[in-house]
């Protein structure tokens, strides 16, 4: 459902940040899970503004937003700056941000480019950078901090996985197949102590969470947004979902978005990406299967199905690593 805006209420909600300001227009902008717009401000000096709107659920999406954009305050390219939080409902009926507008668009606008493969590398870069923020304990962020948090990577992941196989059992997974996975998994848990430490996760990066702009230099980054899957995990979880989601987007992305992540230091990287990949896959399954759709079908949405078969095998596991 689309809310109904109009310039009188843009300029009630850009006055709640600062009474002189005044909105000379605003636009939907594309892409993203949540309402978002851009709104133009006349003079002043100040830079464009977005109005995010969020959902009822979850009830602490915008303070997470917020503490997050925080912690990555000084990131470059950088992240936008949440200014206000407002969850009175006094001018609209849902919860709303005003934030920073970064310059750019969206990465997916780009993929056409001759230079792609140079985003890409830069994507591994700042997912790298992302990962230099440590973190006190392993967990889910909410708004609060870190939900639940737990020591070592192994107590956190091992839950995590025990979780997944239940809800793929209770959502009408295949029996066969999920019994057959999650002793494939199982098998590999020892990696899961191999962790050198949380770190801060993104949890959805991809072409559509990262911006970029072309100027006479090339094709560059101009900013990260997105934080509502944001957890504390192993560097290594969060790499296998930015390759897992950037690489259904576009194959060629997987092989520069490596090189521009660097050298891991881990006994077995790629049987450790091969692992978190499997979680990151079964959970992308619940999620569109609990949203209605058919991701049941070996041709459902992503051809997830049909992975995860692939990775019941053993023969082919190693395929799935880089």
């Amino acid at each position: 459902m689309t809310t109904q805006l109009d310039i009188e209420t843009v300029q009630r909600l850009v006055q709640s940040l600062d009474p002189t300001l005044v909105a000379s227009g605003f636009g939907r902008l594309q892409g993203g899970s949540t309402e978002v717009y851009g709104i133009d401000i006349a003079g002043s000096g100040r830079g464009p503004l977005v109005l995010k709107i969020y959902p009822d659920e979850p009830e602490w999406g915008p303070s997470k937003e917020r503490l997050v954009a925080g912690w990555l305050k000084g990131l470059t390219p950088p992240v936008p700056e949440w200014l206000r939080v407002d969850e009175s409902r006094a001018v609209l009926p849902q919860r709303i941000a005003l934030l920073t507008l970064l310059p750019g668009r969206s990465l997916r606008h780009w993929m056409a480019e001759p230079d792609i493969d140079h985003a890409y590398r830069q994507m591994g870069e700042l997912l790298r950078r992302v990962h230099d923020v440590p973190m006190p304990a392993y967990g889910y962020v909410r708004g609060h901090g870190i939900d639940r948090p737990r020591s070592s990577n192994a107590d956190y992941m091992t839950a995590a996985f025990e979780d997944v196989f239940r809800r793929f059992r209770d959502l009408g997974g295949d029996t066969d197949l999920g019994r057959n996975l999650q002793r494939l998994a199982e098998g590999s848990f020892h990696l899961l102590n191999e962790s050198h430490g949380p770190v801060l996760c993104h949890d959805d990066f991809h072409q559509g969470n990262v911006l970029a702009a072309r100027d006479a230099g090339g094709l560059h980054l101009s900013g990260l947004i997105d934080f509502g899957n944001a957890r504390a995990a192993d560097r290594l979880f969060d790499l296998a979902k930015a390759l897992f989601c950037s690489s259904h987007e576009d194959p060629r992305s997987r092989q520069p978005i490596l090189e521009g992540y660097g050298e891991v230091d881990h006994p077995d990287t790629g049987r450790a990406l091969w692992l978190y990949t499997l979680f990151h896959r079964i959970s992308m399954w619940c999620w569109l299967t609990k949203l209605g759709m058919d991701a049941a079908s070996e041709d459902g949405p992503g051809g997830l199905i049909r992975d995860l078969r692939e990775m019941s095998f053993p023969r082919l596991n190693r395929a799935d690593c880089p």
